[in-house]
């Protein structure tokens, strides 16, 4: 869901407030493997804020498209992470998703996660997913490997779990995937990525139903 506080992740633990951000075109927002921009290119921007305590919040805008008009989801979070004496870190913290042309579809999360220096697991339940009378968990596995010539293998593996509710019929799980290239050039980082998704549970959720699979272009300036 939210790349930037993954990286928060794995600095926790450093001694002074840090202040950043970046920048990213995308050819399709794919969030979860299901296009929130109907496949088109959107804007993102993403501002952060990481205390020496601990402590981090942040916002992302992203550019979606909803009903086949544009608009735009703002992403809040905010979370504590700290590192631990064998390496690995751990985090916990809240999001809420809103978006302004269609607030039936605002919703929160809370999310707990472990990290280690190339890979990292978070766990995500919603009491209202995106709005409905749906309560789900969304479990995620996110990695790199680094390769020749300063690129990275970067995956992406996702779980999407409707939970058991009276008077609701269960849906069935949904899978997602991400496999791809990035790479690295000062300030700016580009990567290149094949994402699916299986489909199958609250679809309706989205807004849009472009193609389960897609390649997907991003670069960002990050500051």
């Amino acid at each position: 869901m939210i790349a930037t506080a993954g990286a928060v992740l794995l600095c926790a633990g450093t001694a002074t407030a840090q202040v950043g951000g970046n920048i990213a075109l995308l050819s399709d927002y794919r969030f979860r493997g299901v296009s929130m921009s109907d496949g088109h290119p959107v804007p993102q921007l993403t501002l952060n804020y990481d205390d020496p305590d601990s402590w981090y919040w942040g916002v992302q805008a992203s550019g979606v498209n909803l009903h086949e008009r544009g608009g735009t989801q703002w992403i809040a979070y905010a979370g504590m992470a700290r590192r631990l004496a064998s390496g690995w870190s751990w985090e916990a913290g809240a999001s809420r998703s809103v978006l302004p042309r269609d607030h039936g579809s605002d919703y929160g999360e809370w999310y707990a996660g472990l990290a280690a220096e190339r890979i990292g697991f978070r766990l995500y339940f919603s009491p209202h997913y995106f709005g409905r009378d749906t309560r789900t968990l969304y479990a995620e596995m996110n990695g790199f490997y680094p390769m020749p010539g300063g690129f990275k293998l970067v995956a992406h593996i996702g779980v999407l779990r409707p939970l058991p509710h009276a008077g609701m019929e269960t849906a069935s799980m949904v899978r997602d995937g991400s496999l791809g290239l990035a790479a690295a050039l000062g300030d700016w980082n580009a990567q290149l990525a094949w994402v699916a998704s299986s489909g199958g549970a609250p679809r309706s959720v989205y807004y849009v139903e472009a193609a389960s699979r897609a390649v997907v272009l991003s670069a960002a300036y990050s500051f």
